[in-house]
């Protein structure tokens, strides 16, 4: 086991560049999925492809971003954030070229797969250079921050790739992806320094149970892994399901698709900017706890309104919107509780956190996707099989404070 040095390449952008540069990072994941969702029906005619094997795209890539992490975070403590944030987007870049090129789904595929790779890099970056940067309650209020400002590209992005792929063609979208790649790896070869720490801890092998263990066995990571998970379970579920039920079973266009998938991408924002202030009023614990029992509630709703309204966009999105709240209140004080004991290792447990969180959700949303329940009796499993426990789990046992 050795302690590596922090060899900064070049000095760190001010506290504002940083933060732009950490919400690029981030933005690499949601902009992957949300950007291309309105084109789903158009890409299924052009492959041929009924319209769950297209969104299978959605779940290999979230597959990769979460296996991906496992291998990433150890690296981004070994050789540091910045050689991981540039690989990263050109990865990211390499995959969505590849999807631009494809002329089978096979193609397709592999493309979503390299992006994935690519933006399990970026996110681990940032998740890591708030650890790195910020105090244990500073990241709270950062992790909050970031997650409102990558909510932008929900509220954004299916407006912007309706548009490109009316006057362009679905490709298009993923040329605009290409675009992003390029631009966020310019921004970070020019500013972005080293942030890893001197302590950092790096153990040889660089695979091994040893370097995972410390994060593996503490009560409270695990238990803010697995409420992230099931808070993106349920987000997941529902952006994956989203298109088929609201424009092929309801009918909508794809603009009112993008209009009330963006409406609900404002609430997410307005929640997560407003969460720091619940997390220094109540405490990042009870603010966890808070966010699940509001998704709970929009489980419980889900299942009403499938049981006893006829089926409807407000009574799908309704629930939804519940569910955003309580999503965007758990998920930046679990962050913070789950990382905040692992400063020497912190890409390892930034890695892990993800992995846990998109690898888990994508295989949680996946299994129910592949069942014969409807979008809102999955939302309603969710809820009462996952949240509900953690909740009760978090009432008895103190988790994190």
């Amino acid at each position: 086991m050795s302690v590596s040095s922090s060899a900064a390449a070049r000095p760190m952008p001010n506290a504002r560049l940083l933060l732009l540069l950490l919400v690029g990072c981030v933005m690499f994941s949601p902009l992957a999925i949300d950007i291309y969702l309105p084109s789903l029906p158009a890409m299924a005619r052009e492959f041929a492809q009924p319209t769950d094997v297209m969104q299978m795209t959605v779940t290999l890539f979230l597959g990769a971003v979460g296996v991906g992490q496992i291998l990433v975070g150890p690296l981004t403590d070994l050789y540091g954030r910045r050689p991981a944030l540039l690989g990263g987007a050109t990865v990211y870049l390499v995959g969505a070229m590849v999807a631009v090129l494809a002329q089978d789904i096979s193609m397709l595929y592999l493309g979503r797969i390299l992006q994935g790779l690519g933006a399990c890099a970026t996110v681990t970056v940032a998740f890591a250079a708030v650890r790195d940067c910020y105090t244990p309650e500073q990241g709270a209020r950062m992790y909050s921050y970031l997650n409102g400002a990558l909510c932008i590209i929900p509220a954004l992005a299916p407006v912007l790739g309706g548009l490109l792929a009316v006057q362009f063609g679905w490709r298009s979208n993923f040329l605009f992806m290409a675009a992003f790649a390029l631009c966020v790896g310019l921004m970070a070869w020019k500013s972005f320094g080293e942030t890893r720490p001197a302590t950092t801890v790096v153990e040889r092998p660089l695979y091994n149970w040893a370097r995972y263990r410390p994060v593996l066995t503490s009560w409270r990571f695990l238990y803010q892994a697995l409420v992230a998970m099931a808070a993106m379970s349920a987000i997941l579920l529902y952006v994956s399901s989203s298109s088929e039920l609201l424009v092929e079973r309801l009918g909508h266009s794809e603009l009112v698709f993008s209009a009330l998938f963006g409406g609900n991408a404002v609430i997410n924002i307005i929640t997560f900017f407003f969460a720091p202030r619940v997390i220094t009023r109540l405490g990042r614990q009870p603010t966890v706890r808070l966010g699940l029992a509001i998704i709970l509630l929009s489980g419980l709703m889900q299942g009403a309104a499938f049981a006893w309204l006829p089926l409807s966009a407000a009574a799908f999105m309704v629930p939804v919107a519940v569910l955003s709240v309580g999503f965007s209140l758990a998920l930046g004080a679990a962050s913070s509780l789950a990382l905040e004991a692992f400063a020497e290792r912190a890409g390892t447990a930034a890695a892990l956190l993800g992995s846990i969180q998109l690898g888990g959700s994508a295989v949680v949303a996946t299994a129910l996707l592949n069942t014969p329940l409807a979008p809102q009796q999955g939302l309603l499993l969710i809820s009462v099989v996952m949240v509900l426990p953690l909740l009760l789990l978090g009432a008895r046992r103190q988790p994190g404070v």
